[in-house]
Parts: C-alpha cells; sequence; structure tokens
C-alpha cells in the first residue's frame, strides 16, 4: 500500500487557530459594514490570508454538516456585526469564485450580518483533501451527528476510494470504528431519521441492523425511542424478536432475509478485514455467488493482494 498522509488535525487547528478581525463600522441606519481594507489583515501573498467578497464563497458540495442551529447562527451573526469576524475561513478557488473548506458557519453568519467582505485562508486543494479537511474540522467541534458522519465517511469511501484504514489514520479512530460508523447508511429512511435528530444513539441504530424486516426494524426503533430503553435493552429486544420468528420454511430451508443477513454480516467482517468495501452476491445456481472486492487505484489492489498472500509469477 502506499504510505499514508499525515493526520490532519494539528495542522488544520494551527493553520487558522489565529484570530483575524474584519474591522466593522455602523451606518446610521445602524447596518453593519465592513471597510474595503481592514489594517488588521496581512498581505495576502505573504501567508495566505485575503479579504475575499461574501458572494463570491460557495459552499463545499463534500460539507458533511447538513443542520445548523438557526438560534446558533443569529447569536453569531449578532456578535459578528459588533465585533467583526474573528476567524478567517479557508477556501479554495474555483471557476466562479471561491469554495468554502472550512468554516460555512462563519461565512452564513457573516452573510446574515450583511458583510460584503470576510477574511480567508486561501489554500490550492484537490478535491479529496478538501473533503478530508472539512470532516476533519467538524469532527473535531463535534458538531456531526451519528448519520452526518457516516455519510461523510462513505464520501471519502465511495467518491475518493479511500479505505477505512485510511479514513481512520485521517480523523484519529480506530479501523472498526470507522467501519461501525459507515454500517449506519444501511438503516432504513425512518430509523436513519431517529438517529439523526438524536432520538437514538449510533449504538441504538447499530442493534437495528440485526433487524432485516424493514416494518419490525422501524417499530422497535420508534418503541425504543418512546420507552427510553438504553442499547443493551434494545440488543435484548431484537434477540427476543428474532427468536419468536422461524428462520426457515417448511422445507428446513433458510429463509432469504436471514441468507441476505448473513451475506451482509460476512461482507462486513471480511471488509474490516481487508480495509475496502465488500459485497456478496448470490447466483441463480445453488451455492453459487460472486464475490466483489472494490479497489480504487493499483496501490490498494496491490495491498489486497498482499493481504490475501498473494504472488503473482508475472
Amino acid at each position: 500500500m502506499a504510505s499514508r498522509k499525515k493526520r490532519l488535525g494539528k495542522g488544520l487547528s494551527s493553520m487558522i487557530a489565529k484570530p483575524v478581525a474584519v474591522a466593522v463600522s455602523k451606518t446610521d441606519s445602524g447596518s453593519a459594514v465592513v471597510d474595503e481594507k481592514p489594517a488588521t489583515l496581512p498581505s495576502p501573498t505573504k501567508d495566505g490570508l485575503a479579504t475575499i467578497p461574501v458572494a463570491q464563497v460557495h459552499p463545499n458540495p463534500h460539507q458533511p454538516r447538513q443542520d445548523f442551529d438557526p438560534d446558533a447562527l443569529r447569536t453569531l451573526s449578532e456578535s459578528i456585526k459588533l465585533s467583526g469576524v474573528m476567524q478567517p475561513v479557508v477556501v479554495r478557488a474555483v471557476a466562479n469564485g471561491y469554495e468554502l473548506v472550512v468554516g460555512e458557519r462563519r461565512w452564513r453568519a457573516a452573510k446574515a450580518a450583511g458583510l460584503d467582505s470576510i477574511p480567508a485562508v486561501v489554500r490550492d486543494l484537490d478535491d479529496r483533501t478538501s473533503a478530508e479537511w472539512a470532516l476533519v474540522e467538524n469532527l473535531q467541534r463535534e458538531d456531526l451527528n451519528p448519520i452526518e458522519r457516516a455519510e461523510a465517511f462513505l464520501g471519502l469511501q465511495d467518491d475518493f476510494g479511500l479505505t477505512h484504514q485510511e479514513i481512520a489514520d485521517q480523523v484519529g479512530l480506530t479501523r472498526s470504528a470507522v467501519t461501525n460508523q459507515i454500517r449506519l447508511n444501511d438503516l432504513d429512511e425512518g430509523s436513519r431519521e431517529l438517529v439523526r435528530a438524536g432520538d437514538l444513539s449510533a449504538g441504538h441504530g447499530r442493534s437495528l441492523l440485526a433487524v432485516t424486516n424493514m416494518e419490525s426494524r422501524l417499530k422497535l426503533a420508534r418503541e425504543a425511542m418512546r420507552s427510553g430503553w438504553s442499547v443493551r435493552e434494545l440488543e435484548r429486544r431484537v434477540q427476543d424478536s428474532a427468536g419468536s420468528k422461524t428462520p426457515s420454511t417448511s422445507s428446513g430451508k433458510p429463509s432469504m432475509d436471514v441468507t441476505r443477513h448473513q451475506h451482509e454480516e460476512l461482507a462486513r467482517q471480511l471488509g474490516e478485514h481487508l480495509g475496502t468495501r465488500v459485497q456478496i452476491r448470490t447466483g441463480r445456481k445453488k451455492g453459487a455467488g460472486q464475490l466483489v472486492l472494490d479497489f480504487y487505484d493499483l496501490d490498494q489492489f496491490d495491498g489486497l493482494m498482499n493481504r490475501l498472500d498473494f504472488k503473482s509469477d508475472a
């Protein structure tokens, strides 16, 4: 496998930690305006800082955070009206202006405060690095709910070909923790929304994955929320629910739901071992099927071959 990049956390925080105020003055009407050339801003050519128009900044399509508290934004906006933006956002140049990498909440609040410009650190970043920085910044602030984390991790896997181990290295988690987080994407939409809203925890969500019938799963999820079940209690209820149903047909063959669940669990365990996504597909012939291993570049392919202890004679 190719050597992994250094974890981003420390470098990211150190780059944007220095406060940079944007001078704010009041018009006769009381609205906030920004001085065209704030004296506190360093030269853009010196250390990447610049004053850029708020209207030319666009959201990051890979922003993992989806919910922004309106009350918190209003509070921040009022603070910005009084004191200015004390910390620059991080952006990268794109064809139609600038794309946010870090600091969407500050940018939204600055727009609401009526500012025309905002201090920014302009960096030359590719799509993958931009997505990684956005994720790391939100994880450090603990701003993401479990579903947002799960979707962000899945995006790094599917959009940029990162293995679970590579994601873990970037965000400071174990590989198994990343794998378990990504599994939450397999929940039905109703159960996902309960976890997203904080009505159920990530642990509750993972317990529900053992229930393959969507209607039964959502029923258990809602009952867990209403009754305030712990994760352990929900696990017990899930086991009781599975035990109360016959997992086989009249001919003694495993049901399709049970077989699919077994394949999903085997694929998850094998994917965690190999550090990539694994799919098990059943074929038309009894006992036949396909084992699909995803790889995203030649380095990862070589790594998979090494893990499988395969040595080519070619």
